[in-house]
């Protein structure tokens, strides 16, 4: 079920707010995290802390150390392999299946992240990581499957974890999403499916 804004628990925030958190690269490093810490930073009790970050754990996002803490579940080459296979045959899949959904104020919503992509200096490794997640998760946005979409989200998160550990110096460019969105125009789905696959799975060239 989606969430309205009444039916967000403070759980729901504070995970949220400890996942902002792993994604900008503060827990990177091997860094403990404490509940303790968490309690202090956001103020609340330990109970939403601990139900937190227990989701966090079974997302495969933290590690869970005894007696000391948690901190970011290493991705591994092989652990990266599955999350793009799964984005490729994902994002693919609903791409070329639900294409037709996709209208001119969508188009115009997402050229200008393209354009915002472009306008963040290439020095902004972990922004311009960000922007380039933002347009994969606005493009699937407009099939309208929550459900679907989320787990999206969860692979890019996780994703997110490896290029904050292991690919920092990595450089992301919009011209593979400005080519997607020209063949998508022309009703070339094709080409614009394998230009789409193609920016998912270029990170692979890096490992």
């Amino acid at each position: 079920m989606v969430k309205t804004a009444n039916s967000v628990t403070l759980k729901d925030k504070v995970f949220q707010a400890i996942l902002d958190d792993i994604t900008n690269g503060k827990y990177t490093n091997g860094r403990i995290i404490t509940e303790k810490y968490l309690i202090s930073k956001y103020k609340v009790s330990r109970s939403p802390i601990r139900e937190a970050l227990t989701q966090l754990t079974a997302d495969g996002i933290l590690l869970s150390i005894p007696r000391h803490g948690y901190k970011m579940a290493p991705i591994d080459d092989a652990k990266l392999l599955e999350i793009v296979k799964l984005r490729a045959i994902l994002e693919c899949g609903f791409f070329e299946t639900y294409y037709k959904l996709i209208n001119s104020a969508d188009m115009i919503k997402i050229k200008k992240l393209c354009d915002d992509y472009e306008a963040i200096p290439q020095i902004n490794a972990i922004e311009r990581w960000h922007m380039n997640a933002e347009f994969h998760l606005a493009l699937f946005s407009f099939y309208k499957n929550q459900h679907a979409y989320e787990i999206l989200n969860r692979a890019l998160v996780l994703q997110s974890i490896y290029y904050l550990m292991r690919a920092k110096s990595m450089t992301y460019s919009a011209s593979l999403h400005v080519a997607v969105l020209d063949y998508l125009e022309k009703k070339d789905i094709k080409m614009a499916s394998q230009l789409l696959r193609a920016d998912i799975e270029s990170i692979l060239s890096h490992t």
